[in-house]
């Protein structure tokens, strides 16, 4: 259990690590030196497509090597299981380029009226793909022998930082774009080295292949769980990415695309706390559902859903109260500024999802795991015809709301589901208590006028001073009411600390 928790922590600490270099290179470095079309192209749509081609190609074998590596646990089985996580993903590799060839004409129709940029590297995709698969690949691979922390480096700093690097290059003119393009090519290839030789160097990496998995008792049911997985994973790809798969097809092409990537970068951090909150409760949870403790199952759904909601709505106060300023402090805010309402639609689409609490956890652990899938084909549903009908009218700004509608069906679908078989549902009178913090909080901080000069300084003046008042009112109304007992206990115990620590 020591090597998990050490690697789990590790791992933990380096993505935090790459979500702020992805975060930077996103807001200011490719704004710096990118013109809109082209951060359109290489930061919205470039490391994008091949995410959604990945799903697919990959055949589900990540899963698969996680839930049935037990089963290949000697040495002679490991080998085996090591050729079929290589050579599974090739094949799916060479249908998806065979296929991505014949439906060129598909692709050229969509995207050469208003993203012309996109055809001239269309052939790119196809090495990036094959470049994200093995590094996945071997990402898994390395996780079923417990080892984490160096593969998250690889690939969460490691590239971002490669990424970083090669925007410099280009942005002080040493390199094209394409050769831009080419480099970033590389730097997946680089990534695969680096993971190769790290395999290596734990003894786990084997230069022969043994085909011997076809005949091995699992086999069969490998085969079976990977094709349900490609679809659920082929649908759990797109749902981040469909608005930026879409908007170059439009008017306004990788311009919109690169608007509506930056403002929804800044609102998905709201989400972010949600996946902590998720790893500590969806193992109690499921312990809880299989125990057929329903009393617990919509203990957890309360306080998960209470929990996240004060949390999302908090980080949204503070994003959206500052709108403005965020935007001044980035460069080409005059071009960028146009996506605030992305911001707060793309963030009320998140809070909606954290406020409906641990949804999909629940359904994934019980009986009506099934289910989950059908949901998130009816999400992906719904914004592939929202998005089409509102981008053509509304642009990057009819992207936002078909998200915030999507999200919010969604939800209420699966909430209602839920309620409906099995009895429980996340809401209580807190949840009331929120909304009118919020709200109060809110009206309070906008009355407050812009008082400092319009340099730098003043505008990080003027976010830290409207920062600690929606703190101060919010947080301190949350505390004041007892409106969480999980946040109240914490608070408690950081006074009692701090008494202690003064004591002495």
């Amino acid at each position: 259990m020591g090597i998990i928790i050490r690697q789990g922590l590790k791992s933990s600490i380096v993505t935090y690590i790459g979500v702020i270099i992805g975060m930077f290179n996103m807001l200011i470095l490719y704004n710096t030196f990118l013109t809109q079309e082209e951060l359109g192209l290489y930061a919205s749509t470039l490391l994008t497509f091949p995410i959604i081609y990945m799903s697919v190609t990959l055949l589900g074998v990540p899963h698969i090597a996680v839930r049935f590596h037990s089963r290949f646990n000697t040495p002679e089985l490991r080998k085996q299981l090591f050729t079929f996580m290589l050579a599974v993903p090739f094949a799916g590799l060479a249908v998806f380029t065979i296929l991505y060839l014949l439906f060129k004409p598909v692709y050229i129709s969509f995207y050469e009226e208003n993203s012309p940029l996109l055809l001239k590297y269309y052939y790119t995709f196809i090495p990036l793909t094959a470049g994200m698969v093995y590094l996945s690949v071997l990402e898994s691979y390395s996780r079923i022998n417990l080892r984490i922390a160096v593969p998250t480096l690889i690939r969460e700093v490691g590239l971002r930082l490669c990424n970083s690097a090669i925007v410099i290059l280009y942005g002080f003119d040493y390199i094209s774009f394409d050769t831009m393009v080419q480099l970033t090519v590389l730097a997946y290839i680089l990534a695969i080295a680096a993971m190769l030789f790290y395999l290596h160097w734990q003894g786990k990496l084997y230069l022969r292949f043994d085909f011997g998995f076809i005949r091995h008792p699992a086999f069969n049911e490998m085969y079976r769980y990977g094709l349900w997985v490609v679809l659920g994973g082929a649908a759990s790809a797109l749902l981040p990415h469909i608005e930026k798969v879409l908007l170059p097809g439009f008017e306004g092409g990788l311009g919109n695309t690169a608007i509506f990537d930056i403002a929804s970068r800044i609102a998905v951090i709201i989400a972010i706390p949600k996946n902590s909150i998720v790893l500590i409760s969806a193992p109690i949870l499921s312990s809880a559902i299989h125990q057929k403790n329903m009393h617990e199952v919509e203990s957890i759904y309360k306080k998960s859903s209470l929990n996240l909601y004060i949390i999302g709505s908090l980080l949204l106060l503070g994003i959206w109260c500052n709108i403005d300023s965020v935007f001044e402090l980035i460069p080409n805010s005059d071009i960028y500024s146009s996506g605030k309402w992305v911001v707060l639609m793309i963030g009320m689409a998140k809070l909606t999802d954290m406020m409906t609490g641990l949804n999909s956890e629940i359904l994934t652990n019980s009986n009506y795991f099934r289910y989950d899938l059908i949901f998130v084909f009816l999400l992906t549903a719904l914004l592939a015809v929202t998005n089409i009908y509102l981008i053509p009218i509304y642009g990057f700004n009819g992207a936002a709301a078909a998200s915030l509608l999507s999200m919010v069906v969604y939800n209420l679908a699966k909430l209602i589901f839920i309620y409906k078989k099995m009895h429980v549902q996340p809401f209580t009178l807190q949840t009331v208590q929120v909304t009118l913090l919020a709200t109060i909080t809110y009206v309070i901080v906008q009355m407050i006028p812009h008082g400092f000069p319009a340099t730098f300084l003043g505008t990080i003046a003027d976010v830290t001073l409207r920062s600690a008042i929606i703190v101060f009112i919010f947080g301190g109304g949350i505390i004041f009411w007892k409106v969480s007992d999980e946040i109240s206990t914490g608070w408690n115990m950081v006074i009692t600390a701090f008494r202690k620590k003064a004591k002495h």
